[in-house]
């Protein structure tokens, strides 16, 4: 994997990131019917300032639902983006699908938010829940790299080597989530522990996506082709759909998360086939 990849081996690897991303969201949906069979408690929630309610009418929905359902909204993204990566990239080479696939494919540990909140409602030991929110922002952090790694190659970088660059990806990653401190017993209305500098960590992500979507916009001057600033726009609404959905409760913004992912991700892997095809 390290040397050049091979378009058998670049399919190998999309099948293998699409098993994964199903795997989660048949673990996800197993998981919420467990809870729908035997509700959990969301008292912990409150001790966290973290519930809430969304009024519709004489009704309201509490936030801890409308969150298990956006943790499950981006692993749906990703299977049904996978698939299509699947189907369209079956004899053209791109170095920005192959890490655009990776990014993709994070998207469904966000499942891991709903886990946590069944573990701390079911009095799971801390360092169990600790684990799983490490994996989680892990899967960000290099999610977050990928697209941003897509988007340099787009650029004009001619590395071919991608299997070290998704290796060193994971190890920045990984290195990390480990360093990063967690709030044990804090928590966020997403359901997931509430992570030591906050606001840097958001800070991280919104800049690796605005760099990612410029690199996008430079291959527009780079490469002499204005199909690049469409990309760049899908790239944009991509990685804004993902955020809405990892980071908000509200059913107005998961819904308008899920179409810009959805959208953004087709539109971006449909022009990126029909550019290679004709390279």
């Amino acid at each position: 994997m390290l040397a050049s990849m091979t378009i058998s081996a670049r399919r190998k690897t999309y099948w293998s990131l699409f098993l994964v991303s199903s795997v989660l969201f048949a673990a996800y949906c197993l998981l919420s019917l467990g809870i729908l069979k035997k509700p959990v408690m969301p008292d912990f929630l409150l001790r966290s300032d973290a519930y809430g309610l969304f009024r519709i009418g004489a009704g309201a929905i509490p936030s801890y639902t409308l969150a298990a359902i956006g943790a499950g909204l981006p692993a749906l993204v990703s299977v049904l983006t996978l698939s299509f990566i699947l189907a369209s990239f079956r004899k053209t080479v791109s170095a920005e699908i192959f890490f655009f696939s990776f990014w993709i494919a994070s998207l469904s540990f966000e499942i891991l938010r709903l886990a946590v909140y069944v573990m701390a409602a079911r009095g799971y030991p801390d360092s169990l829940q600790l684990a799983l929110t490490k994996v989680l922002f892990g899967a960000r952090y290099a999610g977050s790299l990928s697209v941003f790694m897509s988007g340099v190659y787009a650029a004009g970088l001619r590395n071919e080597k991608h299997g070290a660059n998704i290796l060193i990806i994971l190890a920045a990653s990984i290195g990390l989530a480990v360093i990063m401190p967690l709030n044990t017993g804090t928590y966020l209305h997403t359901l997931e522990l509430k992570p030591g500098y906050r606001s840097l960590n958001e800070w991280f992500f919104y800049l690796l996506g605005l760099m990612s979507v410029l690199n996008y916009l430079g291959a527009v001057h780079v490469r002499g082709e204005k199909t690049f600033g469409l990309i760049a726009l899908a790239c944009a609404a991509s990685i804004a759909g993902a955020r809405l959905l990892s980071a908000s409760w509200n059913p107005w913004l998961l819904g308008a998360g899920f179409i810009l992912a959805c959208a953004g991700s087709w539109l971006f892997v449909s022009r990126l086939h029909e550019y290679y095809l004709w390279q």
